[in-house]
């Protein structure tokens, strides 16, 4: 009678190491899906509390946002290995990023996916088409291309540490929370787009991590760093950081830092 249960136990931790294995070897994602069920579980709620979260409640678990951002910034930027590469990889990226407009892209991008929802939501809400269509705009900004939305899949594609990403699946479910409880529950259907974005970001990641040296890791997380510092205060209202431009940096500087490491031993 205990044989079969010995077969079963035994084959499930074949496949336990078998996954296990798996994710060593940087296949396994994570964080995308943990991300997800954070915003779909935080506009659940959201939309069925929306009577109990006042204004004052919001703004200061924004300031409490904002203190976490910075934390995970200095976090970041104390990973870098030298500091020239970061600062010509983040100045080059959001020129090339102003130049391209990618900000106002990406906003343009975002309003277009409001028009998806704004006939009948409004009405259910009680808010302003143009209110609604705002805030659905600047949500889906906040999941789908946030920098943290960028770097953590990207840490977690060359590393395996989905660190990030689950930080961002707290964020994210507060995020949710707070403008379910004022949109509706409809900005759950942006955990679909989000998690596509962020699976391919991981792949691409994953298949250049044999390139990739730690020195490169390093500068990587410091540029991703003072992308973070910016966020906060950005997200503070003390100054309009441009974000979203500034996210070319990432594409720059591990190309930079490798150069920087062959032709400058400092």
């Amino acid at each position: 009678m205990l044989l079969p249960h010995c077969f079963a136990v035994a084959r499930a931790i074949i496949e336990f190491r078998r996954a296990e294995t798996v994710c060593e070897e940087g296949l396994c994602m994570i964080g995308p899906f943990i991300n997800s069920a954070g915003i779909i579980s935080g506009s659940i709620l959201g939309a069925v509390c929306a009577k109990n979260v006042s204004a004052e409640f919001r703004k200061k678990l924004n300031y409490v946002f904002t203190c976490i951002t910075l934390g995970i910034g200095v976090f970041m930027t104390a990973k870098g290995h030298a500091l020239p590469p970061v600062i010509i990889s983040l100045l080059f990226g959001a020129i090339l990023g102003e130049l391209l407009g990618v900000e106002s892209g990406v906003m343009r991008l975002a309003f277009r996916a409001v028009d998806l929802f704004h006939r009948k939501k409004p009405a259910a809400t009680g808010l302003p088409q143009q209110t609604f269509r705002d805030q659905f705009a600047v949500v889906t900004v906040l999941f789908c291309v946030s920098s943290l939305g960028i770097m953590g899949p990207m840490q977690e594609g060359m590393s395996g540490d989905p660190s990030l990403l689950l930080i961002k699946a707290l964020l994210d479910f507060f995020t949710a929370m707070l403008f379910a409880s004022n949109i509706g529950g409809v900005i759950g259907i942006l955990a679909l787009p989000q998690c596509l974005i962020q699976s391919s970001i991981l792949l691409v990641a994953a298949a250049v991590v044999p390139y990739i040296s730690p020195a490169m890791l390093g500068d990587f997380s410091a540029c991703g760093g003072l992308i973070m510092l910016g966020t906060a205060l950005r997200q503070c209202s003390l100054v309009e950081v441009p974000i979203l431009s500034m996210l070319p940096g990432l594409l720059f500087v591990m190309p930079v830092s490798a150069l920087w490491a062959r032709f400058f031993h400092f």
